[in-house]
């Protein structure tokens, strides 16, 4: 008998071994519960700066347009203690904008996801093939983002090259005023494209669309924000702070350079805030498991 594929089951490749474990299920496919998840320990610190409005937008997909002033939000994060890790983590580097996404049945409004780096080739996986993220791979040193010092700094490189840089200084505490994750409003928005196999590129693409963990609506639906129940939540406001991307040659990043100088291309005009939150969840609480797919008009 030859393999046969479960419904209602994710699979990523080789595929032939069965479900694929991590973040959304277990390996025999069945979903994670609050239970078995454990909690989740969440660090962020976010920097948001103005850029110039052209740039922005040419970098935006179809359909999308910006959503106010042109920002870049950029955010430096920690996951600890993940249940489908088996209590390891990793770290991340976040850049979105705030946009107006218009589809063929609905329109939203959040933080279109221009790439994310993650220290965790299963972390990176998982996210591109099932829910759309633009991941990609940084050597992300977990450092603890510890706000009693007044200040925090953090990197990510490739083979010991350094191309993004962060730091905050007069890091205070302050009220949580909403339980969001620090970023642009609304929520995240994704674009995902997966290309067709075809020689020479010829292929095109087998998916191009949007995916959100948006509630399904018929207006602008980006006003709900994501929310953890059952979660700790601690905030601080930093009186200043800074974001370097250090561009760079084929050399250096071979495959991901032309994605680094476009962010290093983005010029700071003028940085608008700097916030860090840390927040301890039930771990299935950060799996988006509800992730869905924008039909694009």
């Amino acid at each position: 008998m030859s393999f046969i594929f479960k419904p209602s089951v994710r699979y990523r490749m080789p595929v032939v071994f069965g479900p694929a474990p991590g973040p959304r299920q277990k390996h025999d496919g069945t979903p994670w519960n609050a239970d078995e998840s454990g909690t989740a320990n969440v660090q962020w610190a976010t920097i948001a700066y103005r850029t110039h409005r052209d740039k922005l937008e040419a970098l935006l997909p179809p359909g999308f347009a910006l959503n106010g002033d042109p920002l870049v939000h950029v955010t430096l994060g920690f996951f600890r203690d993940l249940y489908w890790l088996a209590g390891r983590g990793y770290g991340l580097v976040n850049a979105e904008v705030p946009v107006i996404f218009t589809g063929k049945h609905e329109t939203i409004q959040g933080g279109l996801c221009l790439s994310i780096w993650e220290g965790r080739p299963d972390a990176i996986m998982t996210g591109r093939e099932e829910l759309g993220f633009p991941k990609l791979f940084a050597d992300i040193p977990d450092v603890r983002l510890n706000p009693d010092s007044g200040s925090l700094s953090g990197q990510a490189s490739w083979l010991d090259f350094k191309f993004f840089e962060m730091e905050m200084h007069g890091i205070e505490k302050t009220d949580v005023d909403s339980m969001n994750l620090l970023g642009a409003p609304g929520g995240p928005i994704h674009y995902k494209y997966m290309p067709r196999t075809g020689p020479f590129g010829s292929g095109g693409a087998d998916v191009t669309y949007v995916t959100t963990s948006q509630p399904l609506a018929g207006a602008v639906s980006g006003t709900s924000p994501i929310k953890f129940e059952n979660a700790a939540f601690k905030k601080w406001k930093a009186k200043g702070g800074s974001v370097k991307w250090h561009r760079a040659t084929f050399e250096q990043l071979p495959t991901t350079c032309h994605v680094v100088n476009g962010m290093a291309d983005l010029e700071i005009l003028e940085y608008v805030s700097a916030e860090m939150v840390e927040f301890s969840a039930p771990g299935n609480a950060v799996a988006t498991n509800g992730h869905r797919v924008v039909e694009p008009a």
